[in-house]
């Protein structure tokens, strides 16, 4: 009788463990120079011969060297060699999409694809955030990421967060990220287009903004405006310098004529008065 139990224990144990690998199906060693990509998925992995691609459902994953992609479905698109090699050129996910590497992670995607030979992803959705250390850079539209170029371009209602010191507001973000001393930092950070930067002290709007990691400032060019309170410095161009909370409103570069007008509107009186430099 304790064979018999013992049997049907071991023949239960089989039988879920079988269960479980056909729902969780892997498909491997797929060159694509010399980086091998695996996709795993729980309800199967269908073949498209006609169409040269995989398609994985539920849960599925696929993963190169330390990047993964996962999502609820995911497309992967080959080419056949005459050594009837396959090398996967493109990848796409759809629904819940997850993008995770050594540097960064992406969520919020509804949709993304993946080109294998220029290591870039495009992703769509209303809630795209990526996160690098304690930096964030968000989307309500599209993200792009050139990920060996260490390169990541939001679009739409694009926003910046640089740890505790700023945030930074526009129609187009792009940020270039570098690897130091085992951190991945912001190196620099360019806004587009209704640009609004945020810090402790003031707010600063302009047409374009570049921001240097290393110097630590900020610099603001069209239509610039900083505000501080109900007090405001107008010009078309100025220098936040965000290490030491000090801003300059100066001519703008190039401007040979020097007709360029810095303006203070200082709230104390009603002060209104123009500087010509």
């Amino acid at each position: 009788m304790r064979i018999n139990k013992k049997i049907t224990l071991i023949l239960f144990v089989v039988i879920c463990v079988c269960s479980r690998l056909i729902q969780s199906q892997q498909l491997s060693n797929l060159n694509n120079n010399d980086k091998p990509i695996e996709i795993f998925a729980d309800q199967g992995i269908e073949w498209h011969k006609n169409k040269n691609k995989y398609v994985a459902v539920g849960n599925a994953k696929a993963t190169s060297g330390s990047m993964t992609l996962k999502s609820d479905v995911i497309e992967a698109f080959y080419e056949e060699k005459n050594s009837s090699d396959m090398n996967i050129t493109e990848v796409r996910a759809k629904k819940n999409v997850i993008i995770e590497d050594n540097k960064m992670k992406i969520v919020g995607g509804t949709y993304a694809e993946y080109k294998i030979f220029k290591d870039y992803f495009l992703i769509k959705g209303k809630k795209i955030t990526l996160t690098s250390e304690s930096n964030t850079l968000k989307s309500n539209e599209k993200l792009e990421y050139w990920r060996s170029k260490n390169i990541a371009i939001a679009t739409g209602k694009a926003e910046a967060k640089k740890d505790q010191e700023f945030i930074v507001l526009a129609d187009k973000l792009v940020w270039y990220l570098q690897e130091s001393k085992k951190k991945t930092e912001v190196k620099k950070l360019l806004g587009f287009n209704n640009v609004s930067i945020k810090t402790n002290n003031e707010v600063a709007f302009s047409d374009k903004a570049i921001y240097n990691n290393d110097t630590e400032i900020c610099k603001l060019f069209g239509n610039v405006k900083l505000q501080r309170g109900e007090s405001f410095l107008l010009g078309e161009y100025a220098e936040v310098d965000l290490k030491r909370g000090i801003s300059k409103l100066l001519p703008a570069p190039g401007n040979k004529m020097n007709e360029n007008k810095v303006r203070a509107l200082i709230d104390k009186g009603g002060i209104d008065q123009d500087e010509s430099n």
